[in-house]
């Protein structure tokens, strides 16, 4: 999990993206102009029950001041791949801080604080989304008792239309996740890649098919050269990984036949194959390979 958010903060934090994903999800129009963003802290101190101070971190944070015409305090986005119940508890002690900081600096009126969750999971998240769902409340006393509820955006349930919307890397974020949920996987179009290490890292995570990190140089070495880096590409630089690969393992897998009929080093590497290829095998258990 750990590791899924470093990726999905490497790609979020673009302004581009970040805007995108606010445009897009939230204001359903091109409110939030990208030059206009501010990074803030994902790091704030909170005081414990227990009289300590402790820290905690938010995935992606940032402010928005549109030439004073509109002025939030702060945007953020919240990544899950899995469902948490108390999702509502942790981005309310997120809120919190946020507006605890504007009231330190004696901000009057307070700015909006608008935090979003982003669920990448192939399961919908429509309930536990709010305080009063996670609680037993007796209806007499429902009322008196704060209701808190997150908005959850299920990436992989997106309409084509909202896919449609979005204009940056998120776009093929989204179509990723819907199509690997329906099981179609036809990613690969013309559609541009602007943040290729980061979305190459990316998919690399949540597909756990490091293929994408081996191609990751290849498609930067292209990008260097000139000219845009269309998800086509993509497909067709992993069919050839996916061959070459499959070369690479067919001379292991006869340098292991070899062995298993008692052929020496010394004849192996006479027929052209080399001592990194046989070092690969030489302490492998000897079985028979396909």
């Amino acid at each position: 999990m750990e590791q899924m958010d470093l990726r999905e903060k490497l790609l979020e934090d673009y302004e581009d993206v970040f805007s995108d994903i606010f445009n897009g999800l939230v204001f359903e129009d091109n409110i939030i102009k990208q030059q206009y963003l501010r990074m803030s802290s994902t790091e704030s101190i909170y005081k414990a029950e227990n009289g300590f101070y402790r820290d905690q971190f938010r995935d992606v944070l940032k402010e928005y001041t549109d030439c004073c015409l509109l002025e939030i305090g702060s945007l953020g986005i919240e990544n899950q791949s899995t469902l948490d119940d108390y999702i509502s508890v942790r981005v309310m002690g997120y809120d919190y801080t946020k507006y605890r900081n504007q009231i330190d600096r004696n901000k009057y009126p307070l700015l909006p604080v608008i935090t979003i969750v982003l669920n990448f999971s192939d399961k919908p998240w429509n309930d536990t989304k709010s305080l009063h769902s996670i609680m037993k409340i007796p209806e007499e006393f429902k009322s008196y008792v704060q209701d808190y509820e997150v908005k959850v955006f299920n990436i992989a349930f997106l309409e084509d239309e909202v896919i449609e919307r979005f204009t940056s890397d998120f776009k093929l974020v989204a179509k990723f996740f819907k199509q690997r949920r329906l099981g179609k996987m036809d990613l690969f179009g013309d559609d541009k890649i602007i943040h290729v290490q980061e979305l190459m890292d990316f998919l690399a995570v949540f597909t756990n098919d490091k293929r994408y990190n081996d191609i990751k140089a290849e498609l930067l070495k292209r990008e260097k050269e000139g000219g845009p880096i269309k998800m086509c590409y993509v497909a067709q630089a992993l069919e050839e990984r996916g061959i070459k690969q499959g070369i690479e393992q067919e001379r292991l897998n006869t340098i292991q036949r070899m062995l298993l009929k008692g052929l020496s080093k010394e004849i192996i590497l006479d027929l052209g194959y080399t001592e990194k290829e046989y070092a690969e095998i030489e302490n492998k258990p000897l079985e028979y390979a396909n």
